[in-house]
């Protein structure tokens, strides 16, 4: 995480700063997924001395989005301490709809495999490949999808590079692109799941150009996943 920390009409001195990044830092404890933050320690002349004191707090969390809090008080450390209470509230409340938000997408991806699947599976007893729903793709670092597909317990996470541009799969630790998967239809890529051991594949579709991954499901069937572009 970057951290950027500035005073205005004050002198930051070593113990101040020190205070400031130790007390912040402490906010990745309720929401790791944290790019940057920038600190303002600011001392304003108002009328109130009691809130003479600010302090300012931006967050940038994964898919760039920014929380922002600002607090007064008394004194610059009293300021700090409420600033971090105000700013752990929004994070934890912000990670609370990122994770009922990425639940009720895999409700919903089960849900439509299951229906994609109860009338196919009558008639084939060897195992079918069933397309899944479309997904937005999010600007993430490596380190950020990383943190993402913890988060969700995904085996697996597909994300656009923030650094290169690439729409990426992050899997087994291992980042893929569009320079190590190979080219191939959905039949052709079907068939290599369904000949292979493996429980996952990724490839570039032929006929879309699209980065493609195609898993394996508990039920033994595959779902496939055509991202969004």
């Amino acid at each position: 995480m970057q951290v950027n920390i500035q005073g205005h009409g004050i002198e930051l001195t070593p113990y101040l700063r020190d205070y400031a990044l130790k007390k912040l830092k402490r906010v990745t404890e309720f929401y790791s997924n944290i790019q940057k933050m920038e600190i303002v320690l600011d001392a304003r002349k108002i009328k109130s001395d009691k809130r003479a004191q600010v302090t300012e707090v931006s967050i940038w969390v994964a898919g760039k989005k920014v929380l922002h809090a600002a607090q007064g008080g008394e004194d610059m450390y009293a300021s700090i301490d409420m600033v971090y209470e105000e700013i752990k509230k929004q994070l934890i409340k912000h990670k609370d709809k990122h994770v009922k938000e990425a639940r009720r997408e895999g409700r919903e991806i089960k849900e439509l495999s299951r229906m994609g699947l109860s009338c196919i599976e009558e008639k084939n007893s060897e195992p079918v490949v069933v397309k899944a729903k479309r997904f937005d793709i999010h600007n993430m670092t490596i380190e950020e999808a990383a943190a993402e597909q913890e988060m969700r317990g995904h085996d697996f996470f597909i994300f656009r590079n923030a650094e290169s541009g690439q729409l990426c799969v992050l899997h087994n630790g291992a980042v893929l692109d569009r320079s190590n998967l190979k080219e191939m239809d959905e039949d052709a890529a079907s068939k290599k799941a369904k000949k292979g051991n493996d429980s996952f594949l990724a490839f570039i579709n032929i006929d879309n150009n699209q980065l493609n991954v195609i898993y394996k499901r508990r039920s033994g069937n595959f779902g496939l996943i055509q991202p969004a572009q």
